[in-house]
């Protein structure tokens, strides 16, 4: 065999052109690296263009964001008294100057109607802004005791609990704010801890930075771990330079490449990150293996470095572009997905396959040039041949049972996966011992649940929207939601009319006026108070729009019994206000439960595309209708053996256990297209033998690449990463058995032995 002609020869003539190639495009996509910036949005977990997603983002438009919230939950010894107080009043004022904070919500200086000595009736802080040295008095304390029960003011304080809510200003919403934030309110919990409170941080932007910075420490440890990992194998399977140093370089480099091509096309790493960059690591080496497998079988048969690097990369490399293809479609069918968070990852992986491609191509005639050893043993003398001739000689004469034994798992798997359940509990994704969970169960036991929901209320065209009956029968619906099981606190535009009344009694209501407000008209209040009191108001009315909102406060709680809630909710809507509700109902705990029990469809259409993708590409890689079928069954057996393994294991059906099936399917792809194109190379009677026997060591050693890859999530802190791991790692041999077991089988029962 000649090193000239050809394509691929360029490679290997030039192998220190392709090495600068490498070196050079590396430095220009981590230069454009530099700065990305971690994204964790909580819209970014919603699906697009539903009519949930609308009213939600209608709902942020009028009412602002619902996710800069800031908290310090703080629980005292005892129930609240004068000194507790004086601390959380001096605390508030703290947190309230700074410079990125709206606004502080706190039990000490929330505006509560009082009464002044001559009569009148006005707005005035629960306590003023200079203390006494011994705090308020015990009448102010069990005044705000009392007062902060109740709607609309309850989840400020209970007992011996209160929160404080930073609001974030919305213009400073980005990292440094959210960190400058969390610094800032972890050092009052520091000292309130000193002083004998227990203290805990918690809100969306707290839970943020939290997980941003949990990404990005598990993607900056993790990444190394899988590296050496793939060092200590590659030289371990192919004892030579070349099997360290080239799976290292790709693996890493993928890495790099993946990152700059991310800013280049402006996808920030999210809550995936350090799955990404393993699963770009590992599967990227898939390449340079088989390509070193391939050129020391070559060099076994006694041709020299520079032929068998070029025989290698002529017969193995159009496989690893064909494997690298099918793999990219299936990931990039994720972009197919409603949920940007799910459709962002795909395109990541798919870029960084890509990238892994190229450059298993630029630095493999490097290593085979410069980095084999001199000689090289047959495979076919080594104990992994060996073994695989044997287990293939065994299969070969039962190829039907064979067949018949993997269709039985498969049934038994189907069954198995039938009863997978779809549940996402909030913050489900962190230890159950987290900070950030111990404080939402906290809030959730005393102060009216941690998740949120609201149901908009629309004006009725050609109404006043504010008219007396209708509020009444909002009033009527808000009392109605707070019987319902898993509902904590339930508040409408009612509730502060009601705590308002004494102020806006000697307002005109109707065309009367300083009369006393009898219990029946205080619904009708609201004009007045738009007048008087539009900041007490405004968090359930927007006036700009005449559009009002119920705020409710719902206990963390699975999937099924959720939606069973939700349909309560929108049962009591349609009840007693007699409207249609669907878009009415919204808010993050909403959105999250409803694309958790869609998530199932949101990733079917997305399989079936790529399904269709990849059989079209086997199909036009081998021309063959009948192999391209026998080569798509084996890839689906470690998915649904996946599926039903997961309710054994404990694992629910979330948007992280659902976006492994799809990886599973690109992964194991790629070695059935490799064993195919070997069996391409092969001629004669034992062709499909001798291809096992040839190629199979290849299989096994990518497979324990991607179980041993994979496995290293298994060491992550963050809960899905770990799920991934688990998952990969067990489907990887899955994957394994069904390409050196079922596909021989189904080859020769379909002729093609």
């Amino acid at each position: 065999m000649s090193p000239s002609g050809g394509p691929w020869a360029l490679l290997v003539k030039s192998p220190l052109s392709a090495l600068f190639l490498a070196a050079a495009l590396t430095g220009c996509l981590g230069y454009a690296a530099l700065g990305l910036e971690t994204r964790f949005e909580i819209e970014d977990f919603f699906p697009r263009e539903t009519p949930a997603r609308v009213a939600y983002e209608r709902t942020q438009a009028l009412f602002g964001r619902d996710d800069r919230a800031g908290l310090l939950l703080i629980q005292a010894p005892a129930r609240l008294g004068p000194t507790d107080f004086a601390r959380v009043h001096a605390l508030t004022a703290r947190v309230a100057s700074l410079s990125m904070v709206e606004e502080v919500l706190s039990p000490s200086h929330v505006a509560l109607p009082t009464r002044s000595p001559s009569g009148e009736v006005g707005l005035s802080p629960a306590l003023p802004p200079n203390l006494p040295p011994g705090g308020p008095s015990l009448a102010e304390v069990e005044r705000l005791h009392r007062e902060l029960s109740q709607p609309p003011y309850e989840g400020l304080l209970s007992g011996e609990v209160c929160l404080v809510a930073a609001i974030l200003d919305e213009t400073r919403m980005g990292y440094d704010d959210r960190s400058d934030l969390k610094a800032a309110l972890e050092e009052e919990a520091q000292a309130l801890r000193s002083a004998g409170y227990e203290v805990w941080l918690a809100g969306y932007p707290i839970q943020r930075l939290v997980l941003e910075r949990l990404i990005t420490s598990e993607s900056r440890r993790l990444l190394p771990w899988t590296l050496v990992l793939i060092v200590v194998l590659g030289a371990i399977s192919f004892r030579s330079l070349a099997g360290a140093i080239l799976p290292l370089l790709v693996a890493g480099g993928a890495a790099i490449w993946t990152t700059g091509l991310m800013a280049i096309f402006g996808l920030q790493p999210n809550v995936f990150a350090a799955a990404v960059f393993v699963v770009v690591a590992v599967v990227g080496v898939a390449d340079g293996v088989h390509l070193l497998a391939r050129a020391r079988e070559l060099r076994a048969g006694g041709l020299d470095r520079a032929a068998a690097a070029q025989g290698a990369l002529r017969q193995v490399g159009p496989a690893c572009c064909y494997a690298s293809l099918t793999t990219g479609i299936a990931f990039a069918s994720l972009a197919l997905s409603d949920l940007p968070l799910i459709a962002d990852m795909g395109i990541q992986v798919a870029l960084g396959v890509a990238a892994a491609l190229v450059l298993s191509l630029l630095l493999f005639p490097a290593a085979a040039l410069w980095g084999t050893r001199t000689s090289a043993s047959s495979q076919a003398e080594g104990p992994l041949s060996r073994g695989l001739s044997a287990l293939d000689g065994w299969a070969a004469a039962r190829p039907r049972t064979i067949a018949l034994g993997f269709l039985a798992v498969a049934i038994v798997a189907a069954w198995s996966a039938s009863h997978l359940e779809s549940n996402a509990p909030l913050l489900a994704d962190l230890e159950p011992e987290h900070p950030l969970r111990q404080a939402n169960r906290l809030v959730e036991e005393r102060l009216g649940g941690a998740i949120p929901l609201e149901i908009l209320l629309e004006p009725t065209p050609g109404e006043f929207p504010y008219e007396t009956a209708r509020m009444a029968r909002i009033e009527a619906l808000t009392i109605e939601l707070r019987t319902l099981p898993g509902v904590a606190s339930v508040s409408g535009p009612v509730d502060p009319l009601r705590r308002l009344a004494p102020l806006l009694e000697t307002a005109p209501v109707g065309s009367s006026s300083g009369h006393h407000v009898a219990d029946d008209e205080v619904p009708g209040l609201l004009p007045s108070a738009l007048l008087l009191a539009e900041e007490q108001i405004k968090p359930w009315v927007a006036a700009e729009a005449d559009v009002m909102r119920i705020r409710l406060r719902v206990r963390d709680v699975d999937t099924k019994t959720a939606l069973a809630l939700f349909a309560q909710i929108e049962e009591r809507y349609r009840a007693t206000l007699g409207e249609d509700p669907t878009g009415k109902l919204t808010g993050q705990g909403y959105l999250a439960q409803t694309v958790n029990a869609a998530i199932v469809n949101h990733f079917a259409r997305g399989f079936v595309i790529a399904l269709i993708a990849v059989a079209l590409v086997l199909l036009i890689a081998f021309r063959d209708p009948a192999l391209a079928l026998a080569s798509l069954l084996p890839n689906l057996f470690p998915v649904l053996c996946l599926a039903g393994l997961m309710p054994l294991l404990g694992i629910e059906l979330r948007y992280t256990t659902a976006l492994v099936l799809s990886i599973v399917f690109g992964i194991a792809v790629d070695d059935t297209i490799h064993l195919l194109a070997q069996r391409g190379r092969q001629a004669g009677k034992n062709a499909l033998s001798e291809t096992i026997r040839v190629a199979g060591p290849g299989l096994v050693l990518t497979s324990i690449l991607l179980g041993g890859g994979f496995g290293v999530l298994l060491l992550a802190d963050f809960l899905p990463l770990r799920v991934v791991g688990l998952t990969l790692g067990i489907t990887a041999g899955l994957a394994l058995a069904a390409d050196l077991l079922l596909l021989p089988a189904l080859l020769r029962l379909f002729g093609r032995g």
